[in-house]
Order: C-alpha cells, then structure tokens, then sequence
C-alpha cells in the first residue's frame, strides 16, 4: 500500500509540473508561432505532449481507482472525483479546442485554451495536495 500511495504523489506531482509547465509556457507559446507554422508546430506539439502525458494520466487514473477502493476516508474519494474532474475538462474542453487548431491557427481558440486550461491547472494542484495529505494521513 505504501507504494501505491507514493507512486500516486509522484504521478500527481507528474502532471502538476507538466501541466503548470503547458499552463505559463507552451500554450501562450502558441501565440507566437507564425500561422504558415501552426498547424506543424501544434501538431508535433500534440504528438510529443501526448507521449507524456496519456501514459501518466493513465497510472494516475489506475492509482486513484485502487486508493478509492482501499482506503478508507474522505481523501481518496476526493482524488478520484478531482481526477474524473480533469478528465471531463481535457474530453469536453480542451481535446475539441485542440481537434479545431490542428487545422488552422486561431487566436481566439488559442486564448480560449489558455483560459480554460486553468481549470486543469488547478485540479492537478488540489489533487497533488490531496495525494501529500494521504501521505501524511497514511504514512506518518
């Protein structure tokens, strides 16, 4: 059980750092890139983020299924909803803005995404805080 919980913090802190790294640099990145380059630029973007970010989202996913499950307490429950919280937001906002700028650049949909993309920003955070608060519950 230990290391279930640990690799949920470090796969937590994971997505905390990717996604504070997409949030301040690459997303307001995107304004920069010439609208010639766009649709390549984004496009290897996507490839290149994807090849982190879906294997760790699954771990992640995985862990806070089996915490949910074995855990007793409000905590684990909370990560999981967090989770399925950033889920939702990356399916249901993020992934079409994305599925729309692979065609052609648009300012307003690349702003729309920096903004929206607070909202995972901040899950992933309440959900690292959450992963240390079982550490420190469970652990010590």
């Amino acid at each position: 059980m230990i290391t279930l919980i640990l690799l949920n913090f470090i796969a937590s802190l994971t997505m905390l750092g990717v996604i504070l790294v997409t949030q301040i640099v690459s997303y307001p990145m995107f304004l920069n890139v010439s609208k010639q380059g766009f649709t390549l630029f984004h496009s290897n973007y996507v490839k290149r983020i994807s090849s982190i970010v879906m294997p760790v989202m699954t771990i992640e996913l995985i862990l806070s299924v089996i915490l949910f499950f074995t855990l007793e307490g409000i905590l684990s429950q909370i990560s999981l909803i967090t989770l399925l919280l950033i889920f939702i937001s990356t399916a249901v906002i993020q992934v079409p803005i994305h599925e729309k700028l692979k065609f052609k650049y648009d300012e307003y949909l690349t702003r729309k995404l920096i903004r929206t993309n607070w909202i995972r920003t901040s899950l992933w955070s309440i959900k690292s805080l959450i992963s240390y608060n079982i550490i420190v519950k469970e652990l010590l």
